[in-house]
């Protein structure tokens, strides 16, 4: 049997050591905002997408009962996918956890106990505020216990389910009045200056 050198030892188990230092390191600064620049991109394609192309054509092509139901359903299957990835990778890709860290950690100096003391006044409010701007993925998430919580729970999957009714209900009630503008005063005046 051959001698292996010393140093050729501790090289080797200096390369192991150093793969398991980095698998339990924070993730380095540039990592982190090249993960929020393309989680942010990704979701701002994909919200943006479906709320101001898909969500629209489907009112437009199948009616204001009949579209909005599928889009109610496409929106559903979206966060549900959209969640489940979020669960499956534990990125934060989107700043939610940071933010929730915010929330719940104890705040030091005045700026952050006055936004510690507005994002903590009411989840009923939070919950209204955040489903009427955001998606439901995002108000599920941010409404979780914790933070790096990727599980959900009974409350979350209310919190889910409330969140698609609101959220398509207020988005559904707001692109149906846009095309309803759009077919009683506009194109009036379109078909007269385009004739």
């Amino acid at each position: 049997m051959k001698a292996v050198p010393v140093e050729y030892e501790r090289d080797v188990c200096m390369r192991c050591y150093s793969v398991r230092m980095t698998d339990s390191q924070p993730t380095r600064l540039h990592k982190r905002i090249g993960i929020l620049i393309l989680g942010h991109l990704g979701n701002f394609l994909m919200v943006y997408g479906y709320d101001f192309v898909v969500y629209p054509y489907l009112l437009v092509t199948f009616g204001f009962l009949l579209g909005w139901l599928y889009a109610v359903i496409g929106s559903i299957v979206l966060c549900l996918g959209t969640l489940w990835f979020y669960d499956v990778t534990k990125q934060d890709w989107l700043g939610i956890e940071t933010i929730k860290l915010l929330r719940d950690e104890q705040a030091v100096g005045r700026a952050r106990k006055l936004f510690q003391r507005i994002i903590t006044k009411s989840d009923v409010l939070a919950f209204l505020l955040l489903s009427i701007k955001y998606d439901p993925f995002i108000v599920t998430v941010y409404m979780r216990r914790g933070s790096g919580n990727h599980v959900m729970s009974a409350r979350d999957w209310k919190v889910f389910w409330a969140s698609i009714v609101v959220t398509n209900v207020w988005w559904g009630l707001a692109i149906f009045g846009v095309i309803e503008i759009f077919e009683r005063w506009l194109m009036p005046w379109y078909s007269v200056f385009s004739s």
